[in-house]
This record gives C-alpha cells, sequence and structure tokens, in this order.
C-alpha cells in the first residue's frame, strides 16, 4: 500500500487532527501557531513614536486654548494639577510611604482633584517658557524641522501662544514662533512614517492594539499572540499575559 504524504493526513477530512499531529511529531509546544509576532527594537520605537504624536494630537486644541489637561506631563516642566495651576515634579495623587502629594504638599489623606483643566498662573508659564528656550538650546544643531524630537517644545508653544496676554513672551517663545511649523512638519513626517510601518506590518498593529487594551508597555521580546488559542504560562503574571495577549520574556 502506498504511503500517505502527512500533510493528506491533517488536511481537513484526513485521519488526524492538527493536535494529534503534533503530538506524533514532538509535543503541541513545538506547534503553538498562536505566536505570531515576536516583538522586535524597531516595533518598540514605532510605538513609542506614535504614542507620543497621538498625546500631542490629543492635547493640541487644549493647549492652543491656554489650557492644560489635569496631571499632564511636558518633559522638563512636570505634572499639571490643576486646581493649584502650576506644574510639579509628581503627578496629583502619587504615593510614597503613606503619604500623598497634591498641588505641591504632602499629606497623610488622598486628596481629590475639582477641575479636569485649568489656565496655568503667569509664573507656571514663565517655567514653560524657561523649559521651552532650554530645549531650543540644547537641540539646536539637529532639531530644525527633524522628526518627533522638538514635539515637547511644541507642546509649550501651543500653550504659550493660547496663553497671549497672561505673560510676558521672552526669547524662547519669540524663537520658537518662527520654528513652530517646522516642528509642525517634522511631526507630520513621523506620523507617515509610522503609518507606512504599520502598513507593512500587521503584526506591529496587533501589538498596538493589545498594548492599548491591556494597558501593558511595548518592550522588545514580548510576542503578540493570535491564531487559535495561548500558550499557558507558569509565570506569576501568566494570567494577566493570557488575557493581554502577550508573553513576557525574551
Amino acid at each position: 500500500m502506498k504511503r500517505r504524504g502527512f500533510s493528506r493526513l491533517i488536511r481537513p477530512g484526513g485521519i488526524l487532527f492538527w493536535s494529534t499531529a503534533c503530538i506524533l511529531t514532538g509535543g503541541l509546544a513545538s506547534c503553538d501557531r498562536s505566536v505570531t509576532h515576536v516583538i522586535s527594537e524597531k516595533d518598540a520605537e514605532m510605538a513609542e513614536t506614535e504614542l507620543k504624536i497621538e498625546k500631542l494630537d490629543s492635547e493640541k486644541s487644549v493647549l492652543q486654548q491656554g489650557e492644560v489637561s489635569h496631571n499632564f506631563h511636558i518633559d522638563k516642566v512636570g505634572y499639571y494639577h490643576a486646581d493649584a495651576r502650576d506644574f510639579f515634579p509628581h503627578p496629583h495623587g502619587f504615593e510614597q510611604d503613606g503619604r500623598y502629594y497634591a498641588n505641591g504638599v504632602w499629606s497623610e489623606q488622598p486628596v481629590g482633584a475639582t477641575l479636569e483643566r485649568s489656565k496655568p498662573t503667569p509664573e507656571a508659564l514663565a517655567k514653560v517658557e524657561k523649559a521651552l528656550e532650554e530645549e531650543q538650546t540644547a537641540a539646536a544643531p539637529s532639531s530644525h524641522g527633524h522628526g518627533f524630537g522638538m514635539g515637547n517644545a511644541l507642546m509649550m508653544y501651543w500653550l504659550l501662544s493660547g496663553s497671549r496676554g497672561s505673560f510676558f513672551p521672552g526669547a524662547g517663545f519669540r524663537r520658537a514662533d518662527t520654528q513652530a511649523a517646522d516642528w509642525q512638519r517634522g511631526v507630520d513626517r513621523q506620523r507617515d512614517v509610522v503609518r507606512g510601518y504599520a502598513a507593512a506590518n500587521p503584526g506591529y498593529r496587533r501589538m498596538v492594539d493589545q498594548s492599548r487594551a491591556s494597558g501593558m508597555a511595548v518592550r522588545p521580546g514580548q510576542t503578540v499572540r493570535g491564531g487559535f488559542g495561548s500558550t499557558p504560562s507558569s509565570r506569576s503574571e501568566g494570567s494577566s499575559s493570557r488575557s493581554s495577549g502577550f508573553s513576557f520574556g525574551s
């Protein structure tokens, strides 16, 4: 009798199901088709850039009105506490050693915020302009029109531009006024790069969607799971990995 090919045995209507075939050829682990994409350094880089662009987009209209959302963070300035109308080094509600940080002071009890957003004080705006000037000086050799590098400066510029009349514009703002259009074009170019990368890498899109659903940061070496199941994990965070679609470890 002619020997049947292995592929014929496991095809629809054949003798074996995939699970049985896998056991015969070395175990289910070797046939786990659920691991479809291992996150690379480039994936993580693109995901970080996409997150920053979304942050810009979501806050642009608020900042251009001269307001800042509660607990919004601007690099080199701090976290915004809407009730205090100022920026601080820790988020509102930050807990450390049994104490809670809010509006620039520590307390024994958590303090809730009453405002979703507000207009910063002139003193807070002065902090923003100082940080804007410092960022432009530090990035001057490579920032002109390049990528997302000046996205943080763009946010500061939007806030200061929307707050005209509430502070006295200094050198940092006047210089930014001439460069903001180039910064925006740089961000838009990066937006196109991310879109092109996502279109060419379906696994990347699944990775980002699952990261958003789980709230877990994207890191190289994680695996995005799909297919007909996921591999149980014996690690302590196994249940979280199965529900989120990420398997931690290299």
